[in-house]
């Protein structure tokens, strides 16, 4: 063979391999997942696990991830997903565009670790309720993120703390309705802040806590403000993986669909075990810096649960609907 033959031969191949690499990179489907959480949050490690799993798998998937709210809120990520422009999300679920998914905030909806996981796990009342109404707004729910419970912090000791007798106290609630109801009930009176100005509100003296924050939260975001932090149990933070169900639909194959439903519900399984240990570990950490925890027995805290439930829930029913109560209660 002539030199030149030689050459053209090693110019087609050449051709050959990159039109190969081109249609291989062409023919991955690149997903854009969205999260509220900060990169260095244990979430976001998960995330960066399901990009690694989700490229590994030989299925054909690309995964761009943008954390830390990067683009939007979790009020305006739901309504992207929802148009199809971003294909996952990780992020709250607020109840702007349906009511009745204000049944994540319902207070006392767990009031254990073992509840927590036989709640926020499929096959649920509660878990197929959201499923069904995260469908009607095209969203396909991927999983529920159980991260941990949430308390109530105090600059100073309420009164009444085992029970739901009066607090003496005005403390900082988020906007929701049940939050509301259920933390006067709980014997404290409220006002609405938003979270960005809760820690000066209770520095300042403005209010005398708040609730909505996880032992973690509270250990690294309000520590140096409060002195006290009563582990109610009262609510889980929690958020989703849902995705478009244009991308669900129209973007993945069924082999893809498989695959990334089988990861992130693998990825969602973890977050119970995580959150007990994580609950622990920054309720000590809290007391080492010098907040105390101040002791509720598991029947104490059960019995506010009993007394929330048999006298926030009914308050909502109007809005959450009276038979999806009832068969979240047929979870506990």
């Amino acid at each position: 063979m002539s030199k030149m033959s030689s050459l053209k031969t090693l110019i087609a191949s050449s051709m050959m391999l990159g039109a190969v690499l081109t249609t291989s990179a062409e023919a991955a489907t690149t997903l854009r997942i969205a999260s509220q959480h900060a990169p260095d949050q244990y979430a976001s490690e998960v995330l960066r696990q399901i990009k690694d799993e989700l490229e590994g798998a030989g299925v054909d998937l690309k995964i761009k991830l943008y954390p830390a709210g990067q683009l939007g809120s979790g009020e305006q990520l739901l309504g992207e997903a929802a148009r199809g422009t971003i294909d996952i999300v990780h992020s709250f679920v607020y109840s702007h565009k349906d009511p009745v998914l204000e049944i994540n905030s319902l207070p006392y909806l767990v009031s254990n670790y073992d509840e927590m996981e036989k709640v926020f796990s499929p096959g649920s009342n509660f878990y197929t309720l959201f499923d069904q109404r995260m469908d009607k707004l095209n969203l396909k729910l991927l999983g529920i993120t159980a991260e941990g419970f949430i308390g109530v912090m105090s600059s100073s000791e309420p009164e009444n703390y085992r029970t739901t007798g009066a607090k003496g106290q005005n403390i900082r609630v988020w906007s929701a309705q049940s939050a509301k109801l259920a933390t006067q009930d709980m014997g404290y009176n409220t006002t609405t802040i938003d979270w960005g100005d809760a820690f000066p509100a209770i520095q300042q003296g403005v209010v005398d806590g708040m609730i909505g924050a996880t032992p973690e939260a509270t250990y690294t975001t309000f520590k140096e403000a409060i002195s006290n932090y009563v582990p109610y149990n009262a609510f889980v933070e929690n958020y989703a993986y849902y995705a478009s169900k244009k991308t669900w639909e129209k973007k993945l194959n069924d082999e893809q669909r498989k695959v990334v439903a089988d990861v992130f519900a693998r990825a969602a399984a973890k977050f119970v075990d995580w959150s007990r240990e994580n609950d622990a570990a920054n309720l000590k950490k809290l007391e080492e810096f010098g907040v105390k925890v101040l002791p509720i027995t598991d029947a104490e805290r059960g019995a506010i649960a009993e007394e929330i439930r048999s006298k926030t829930w009914p308050k909502l029913e109007d809005r959450l609907g009276k038979d999806n109560l009832n068969k979240i209660v047929a979870d506990l």
